[in-house]
């Protein structure tokens, strides 16, 4: 066969491609001290995605593009006709393995639920979510059954009234993640304080949707108090993030329903399971910048561990007068400013309780154990601004990490909201060695909720709120 030299350049194009994919690892540090998958111990799951894809798109395109004239048209129509056959076959079957139980969500308002009168259960056990995880990966919490159930609303919620003393707003350290039904802050505090308790946390949740979740739900409940968890990790979003939820394209929504997708999740699950593992026990080139993590505290035989990924160190990172103009601060508090409005004019008491990150309760308290130049480095793998010499640098650090607690908390006491921060709390419980959060987790653990639920409580006692 003589190749012309269209051929020729398509060939030279896929050996190069394929050889690139398969020579350059992808940043194995920046995926493990993110907690993300490794495959084949070098490659990223998107990375590997490209890889796979490849070894189809190749041969495929091989097929087609070595033949001329008729014969190639030939072959492109049967290409093209192969894949107008499979993709609305997949469509359908995924369609029909769908089902209630598969999808945990329920999405008919902006206060999306789950499905109402449902029953979960799951063993979660606390250890490292990749085969290639820290260099220095220690034991976890341990094992936690958590059984789960919703009431008529989608809530995790027992019994039904149609008054309560308190609503709780928040998000997945409201509902209670990896935790079950009688271990959640909520439940507790219902027992702790005498007042009976509605929990409208929901995973996923920020500001936007406890704004919506009181005007759907809340207020109708018509409780004495609201008390809403505002989470440091996650619920500081911008109004554009927001606009984007209420209007989403079509492409979000098509990214949405493939990502719940119980096909593409099993074939997802089958990779992960088969190629994980794999040179998963190697040596990690860059790996010093993480030996330390996860973090003990306290140091010592009773030390519990303590991982997070170098994002909360970015955010930690910033300073009062940064956050304080931040866009992603200016629009929650706009949204929270509207809750204690709506809570006000229907005299309702609004309470924010602050949920510091892992990383803004563990590290200063440990502060003086680590090596500057391990945490710049660690930070470095999600922060491409300049950054200090690594003593100064982590002088700014201790200063900045409770930037945000301090900026909260001041904006709430010039508008007269209630404030509670859960850092100390959750420090002084940590300090001598409860374990307060899961190890390769965000949550809090079982203690953690007893922690919170104490510190709330004690709350609404001192401030005669009860």
């Amino acid at each position: 066969m003589k190749w012309i030299p269209r051929q020729k350049i398509w060939l030279g194009l896929m050996i190069v491609i394929n050889l690139a994919l398969w020579v350059i690892p992808s940043d194995v540090v920046e995926q493990i001290a993110r907690e993300r998958h490794v495959l084949l111990g070098r490659y990223s799951r998107t990375h590997f995605f490209w890889i796979l894809f490849m070894l189809v798109f190749t041969p495929v395109s091989f097929y087609v593009d070595w033949s001329t004239g008729e014969k190639y048209k030939k072959r492109l129509f049967q290409v093209l006709a192969t894949l107008i056959v499979l993709v609305p076959a997949f469509l359908l079957v995924d369609y029909l393995v769908r089902s209630p139980q598969s999808d945990h969500y329920v999405r008919d308002t902006l206060a999306y639920h789950r499905p109402a009168n449902a029953s979960f259960e799951v063993v979660f056990e606390d250890k490292p979510v990749a085969a290639r995880s820290f260099p220095n990966a220690k034991p976890g919490y341990g094992s936690v059954t958590c059984k789960l159930h919703t009431d008529a609303r989608g809530y995790r919620n027992q019994g039904e009234q149609d008054q309560y003393d308190v609503v709780v707003l928040g998000d997945s350290f409201a509902e209670g993640s990896s935790v079950s039904d009688e271990h959640v802050w909520p439940h507790l505090l219902q027992e702790k304080s005498g007042l009976s308790v509605y929990n409208l946390g929901m995973s996923g949740y920020d500001p936007f949707h406890y704004l919506e979740s009181l005007k759907t739900f809340g207020l109708a409940l018509k409780p004495r108090y609201v008390v809403c968890l505002l989470y440091e990790g996650n619920d500081f979003r911008s109004a554009k993030t927001d606009n984007k939820r209420r209007d989403p394209s079509i492409s979000k929504r098509l990214g949405a329903y493939f990502d719940r997708s119980p096909i593409l999740k099993a074939l997802d699950q089958l990779i992960i399971n088969t190629f994980g593992p794999i040179n998963s026990t190697g040596a990690v080139s860059g790996g010093e910048v993480m030996d330390w993590m996860p973090l003990a505290l306290p140091a010592g035989d009773n030390a519990k561990y303590y991982a997070f990924a170098p994002k909360q160190l970015r955010d930690l990172y910033e300073s009062r007068e940064e956050f304080s103009v931040d866009k992603h601060w200016l629009n929650p508090r706009r949204q929270i400013a509207e809750m204690h409005k709506m809570c006000q004019d229907a005299g309702i008491e609004f309470i924010l309780v602050f949920a510091p990150m892992k990383g803004h309760v563990v590290l200063p308290a440990a502060a003086d154990r680590l090596i500057p130049e391990k945490v710049l480095g660690y930070l470095k793998l999600h922060y491409k601004r300049e950054l200090p010499a690594p003593r100064t640098f982590m002088e700014n650090l201790l200063v900045n990490a409770h930037a945000r607690d301090e900026v909260v908390g001041d904006w709430c006491a010039r508008e007269s909201i209630p404030y509670l921060s859960l850092t100390a709390p959750l420090r002084e419980a940590a300090l001598p060695g409860t374990q307060v959060y899961f190890t390769y987790d965000q949550h809090w653990t079982p203690d953690g909720h007893v922690v919170v639920a104490d510190a709330v409580a004690a709350y609404l006692k001192e401030h005669s709120l009860k």
